[in-house]
């Protein structure tokens, strides 16, 4: 079967296109059970499986049959013609490394296939004024204690729409919030904000939510990432912010202000979930810190 003609559309691959590669919804099936029996994150799954997908209708073969340089070509299609990231590249490099070592039992083939070149890029923040406004700007109260308790805690998105009641933890005096099945499927404990824990005892009189601590349109069942995402939008647009903001700049803003109100290294490192501290030195970059004391030696020079 020939591969599918490059950028005949912006949304190339989807789930209706694998029937066109002959045994590829069987493959994918046998792979979503391999990852449910690893207990990967849900997140990982759905990104492997849409890696190996995507490979396969692009190129109209199944993995057993595709060429290193099969593999390359893709890459080279979604970095050129797709304009993806490397961040997206490099999960889908993962994905396909995975399947081949896994399932095809192919060593030598997931090793001749390269991560892409890291693209070094500081995260962006928002000031602590933009922050603010940005709380302001919510529509209802409900969004308003989202934001402040992503911003307060350093959770990422789905972390905050996973939350369960039972999650907000002040027995024996404790203010933390237990995070379970973060990033890699750990679990973790973070910060809970004193007065964060104010706001959501005067949210929860009021909503009375069920299971989850934020409910979508049903009682009982989480609420969605495209109901928040549309959410931070509109109180976007209200704040009058200029800046582009996503839910993620939240984690950001609580990592780089939490290091600069005192906190050290290794909490933060704990807090946010990091396996490596090299993933937290990098809000060092991005806070006040390095120049809270700074100075100029040429001020010094005549002295």
């Amino acid at each position: 079967m020939k591969a599918l003609k490059k950028g005949t559309s912006k949304h190339l691959f989807r789930e209706n296109q694998i029937p066109s590669v002959d045994g590829l919804s069987l493959i994918l099936k046998r792979y979503e059970n391999f990852l449910n029996v690893a207990t990967r994150a849900q997140n990982t799954r759905r990104g492997y499986r849409r890696a190996v997908r995507d490979l396969c209708i692009f190129t109209g073969l199944l993995p057993v049959n595709i060429e290193s340089d099969q593999i390359l070509d893709y890459l080279n299609f979604i970095r050129d013609k797709k304009k993806l990231s490397w961040q997206k590249i490099k999960w889908d490099v993962a994905g396909i490394k995975h399947y081949y070592r896994y399932m095809e039992h192919d060593e030598d083939m997931a090793a001749q296939i390269p991560y892409p070149k890291e693209q070094k890029t500081l995260p962006k923040i928002l000031s602590r004024e933009e922050l603010v406004s940005l709380f302001d700007s919510c529509s209802n109260n409900k969004h308003r204690v989202m934001f402040r308790l992503l911003y307060s805690a350093g959770l990422r998105r789905m972390e905050l729409l996973n939350l369960k009641i039972e999650d907000i933890d002040t027995k024996d005096g404790k203010f933390r919030i237990r995070v379970n099945n973060g990033k890699g499927g750990k679990d973790r404990y973070t910060v809970l904000s004193k007065k964060i824990h104010k706001e959501l005892q005067d949210y929860y009189r009021k909503c009375y939510p069920k299971v989850y601590l934020f409910n979508g349109r049903l009682k009982g069942q989480p609420m969605s990432p495209q109901g928040l995402r549309y959410a931070l939008k509109a109180a976007i647009k209200r704040s009058g912010i200029i800046k582009e903001v996503n839910l993620h700049i939240l984690r950001h803003c609580f990592a780089s202000h939490a290091l600069e109100d005192g906190m050290s290294i290794k909490t933060l490192q704990h807090l946010m979930g990091h396996s490596s501290i090299n993933t937290t030195l990098v809000y060092l970059h991005i806070s006040d810190i390095p120049l809270r004391n700074a100075f100029s030696p040429l001020d010094n020079l005549y002295e």
